[in-house]
């Protein structure tokens, strides 16, 4: 079996498995501290369905080339970020939602679309093509993110996250947080640049 085809097969089985994982997000609420807002309202959900849609795209497309590198690195940094704050931010510091254990579910959306789509990224995807300069691509859908969330917790009170709340943690740390992530969000993006131009073995 060639390496596109195993390229294929792997494809299917990753986006059937997150599909599920988004169905039974989507019947059973995602939230960790109510079930007032649906499931599309969390930054886990919208980057786990850009992470199916991408698999879809390369499929089909050839990722080799400077618009499959954008997509892919985005993508591979919205879901790193989904869970990476999911298992050491919002599980350790919510403890009485998940005294029980991460459930399948969770682990599907937080974990293993995570490591699945690097794998994806490691073994099949071309390197050397992606660039600093990706950055100002890579940063416009966080960022619209958290500005509708914002925008729409201040008129509804109902944040996706704990650290959006300001009316709970004050204006100030609500900031601490937004340019704490921000550049985690950049470090992330210029460590994922240095990995796929590292030289080949």
């Amino acid at each position: 079996m060639n390496m596109k085809v195993t390229s294929k097969i792997y494809k299917i089985m990753l986006i059937a498995i997150i599909s599920y994982g988004l169905y039974l997000s989507f019947f059973k609420p995602l939230s960790v501290e109510n079930d007032l807002l649906p499931a599309i309202a969390y930054f886990t959900i919208q980057s786990n369905i850009l992470v199916v849609l991408a698999l879809v795209f390369f499929f089909f497309a050839n990722p080799g080339n400077r618009t499959g590198a954008i997509i892919r690195g985005g993508t591979m940094i919205y879901i790193l970020v989904t869970g990476l704050v999911f298992h050491f931010i919002l599980v350790p510091g919510l403890p009485e939602y998940f005294a029980e254990g991460v459930t399948f579910r969770h682990h599907i959306t937080h974990t293993i679309a995570p490591i699945g789509f690097i794998l994806d990224w490691a073994f099949f995807d071309r390197k050397g093509l992606m660039y600093k300069s990706d950055l100002k691509y890579w940063v416009i859908f966080p960022m619209l993110y958290w500005i509708v969330s914002m925008v729409h917790g201040r008129i509804s009170g109902l944040y996706p996250y704990f650290f959006m709340d300001a009316g709970a943690i004050g204006f100030a740390a609500v900031l601490n947080w937004f340019f704490a992530l921000t550049a985690f969000f950049v470090i992330l993006g210029l460590l994922l640049v240095r990995l796929d131009n590292m030289p080949s073995s």
